[in-house]
């Protein structure tokens, strides 16, 4: 980790990326834990975080969490005396157990200066805000006035993009789910969902080999972004890279059935 730290380091240097002489860099962190959830049991014993260089694709930093030693936890169920051991405990039993990734993946950023010698200015991270939130109540860069900024992963972007489709498509209106064609618009939208998700990837491949400006660029992928649903069902009359495309009977019929329906401009262009 010492000699990851170096490369990112001198990466940072090389590109001037410093603040009152110390390098920053940008990191990538997540948590892991030893027993699997499934959205509802959170009750693990142990947990990880782990932060990445960005540059690199190296581990910077590495923090277990662990509730159990067995040790420990068999001479208080017997009443004896606990023998000399290395005890690998170092987290309340009573705590959750979803808080042992932030309260890792903070420890990392609050040593990343005694560690490396560098400061984490930007972390890409998945949509739990909990993580971000301890990063910032610990503050570990107050002195140099550097807070933290969050970019969302966009591996856990797409897969929230996708369940909230999937949500879409099996959501049951009373006022419409009688009728043919809103039945008929869900089925649409579900089987193309994975098809969505590869136009977003697309467009942001295209997006990313323009000369423009970063903002510029964000700015006419949102839009683009927003017009999937129109280019996914073939009526192509904002899709620059395609021109003015007169859509066909059948698809202008299901677009303007996805107005009316409301799940167009209500639904799909929220996500």
């Amino acid at each position: 980790m010492k000699m990851a730290g170096e490369e990112e380091k001198q990466l940072a240097i090389e590109r001037n990326e410093t603040i009152n002489g110390i390098p920053y860099i940008t990191v990538v962190a997540d948590g892991s834990w030893g027993k699997r959830s499934y959205g509802s049991a959170y009750d693990s014993l142990s947990g990880v975080g782990a932060i990445i260089g960005y540059r690199t694709r190296k581990v910077l930093f590495i923090g277990i969490r662990n509730k159990y030693c067995a040790p420990c936890d068999m001479a208080e169920r017997r009443g004896l005396q606990v023998r000399k051991h290395k005890c690998y405990k170092n987290f309340d039993r009573n705590a959750s157990s979803t808080s042992m990734e932030s309260d890792a993946i903070a420890e990392g950023f609050n040593s990343s200066l005694e560690m490396h010698g560098l400061i984490y200015k930007t972390v890409i991270a998945d949509g739990d805000s909990s993580v971000y939130q301890s990063i910032m109540n610990n503050a570990p860069y107050r002195e140099m006035h550097v807070m933290v900024r969050k970019i969302e992963c966009t591996n856990h972007l797409l897969r929230n993009l996708c369940k909230k489709l999937k949500a879409v498509a099996e959501t049951t209106q009373p006022s419409m789910h009688r009728k043919r064609e809103f039945v008929q618009l869900r089925n649409v939208v579900k089987i193309n969902i994975l098809k969505i998700r590869k136009e977003v990837l697309r467009l942001a491949a295209v997006q990313r080999k323009r000369s423009q400006s970063d903002h510029v660029k964000a700015m006419d992928l949102q839009k683009a972004i927003l017009n999937i649903p129109s280019h996914i069902f073939s009526e192509h009359k904002r899709c620059k890279e395609h021109g003015i495309i007169e859509a066909t009977a059948i698809t202008a019929r299901i677009m303007s059935h996805f107005c009316s329906c409301m799940v167009c401009t209500k639904k799909l262009t929220v996500l």
